[in-house]
């Protein structure tokens, strides 16, 4: 285990949560670290510093489950590719247990497949795949908006508002395709915050597993069209939502998941090519 590890995480084998909200990528973000650890050229991991501070209650294994999750979301470990558990665990600094069980974890979340006992390999999304779990999460978003808006608070709403501006800036900017999807995201998230946690935890699952395919998609280099109808949605979505409007709300998230199929469909072969 590399230096000072042993500092951020418990040996208790407690209960795992079923969920997990902030993961270790996530922390380094907000304190404007780099992620840790590196593929070397020949794909072979390389040890990776200390982890930033989260919780430092996590068992071995939650804390595996969140490296790994984050390796996987980032791109360093890529769809198809087998996991080693010893080199992982020599790249994580922990023992090949925790490894195994995280890779568990992962396999319930649809990140990771297991081939049998001592073979997994990350998911490969099959792009005819996609558009199928993209539907589901949107049908779904539309509940939670709906079940949402009756619970908004005055601080909930600002932080919906700010999150739609936070979109805004990345259209002006024409920034990174990541960054536009990841303020996308962090909006919906706003406007489904007080929907029911089971139902955002659903959610949350669906937009992982489609992360990697949309890591992949060339949003920038579509037609201005679907993106500025998009934000139009955006703004309509939020209007209803600050106005209390459960039904118009749900009817905004509902067209704005038609032609969020139609912009992915149009994407995909694009990306697959």
């Amino acid at each position: 285990m590399p230096a000072g590890a042993s500092r951020y995480m418990s040996t208790s084998q407690s209960r795992i949560p079923g969920w997990c909200v902030v993961a270790p990528h996530d922390a380094r973000r907000l304190a404007g670290q780099q992620p840790g650890g590196a593929s070397r050229a020949d794909g072979a991991l390389t040890p990776g510093p200390a982890p930033a501070v989260i919780n430092q209650h996590l068992t071995k294994s939650t804390y595996a489950y969140h490296e790994l999750r984050r390796m996987v979301l980032d791109g360093e470990l890529k769809p198809g590719s087998r996991l080693p558990l010893r080199e992982l665990a020599e790249h994580i600094g922990l023992s090949i247990q925790p490894i195994r069980d995280a890779i568990k974890m992962l396999e319930r979340d649809g990140l990771v497949e297991a081939e049998s006992h001592h073979r997994a390999t990350v998911t490969q999304i099959a792009d005819s795949r996609v558009t199928d779990l993209l539907s589901v999460r949107l049908w779904l978003e539309v509940l939670a908006v709906q079940e949402a808006v009756p619970h908004h608070t005055e601080a909930s709403l600002t932080a919906v508002k700010q999150a739609l501006q936070a979109v805004e800036l990345t259209r002006k900017t024409e920034g990174d395709a990541l960054v536009s999807a990841q303020a996308t995201r962090d909006l919906h998230e706003a406007i489904e915050a007080p929907a029911p946690v089971y139902l955002r935890e659903l959610i949350s699952d669906l937009w992982e597993q489609l992360w990697q395919t949309q890591r992949r998609t060339p949003w920038l280099p579509l037609t201005p069209v679907p993106d500025r109808s998009a934000h139009r949605e955006h703004k309509k979505l939020v209007a209803a939502v600050v106005s209390g409007d459960a039904q118009a709300a749900a009817a905004a998230m509902a067209q704005h998941r038609e032609s969020t199929l139609a912009a992915w469909r149009k994407a995909l072969p694009a990306s697959s090519e």
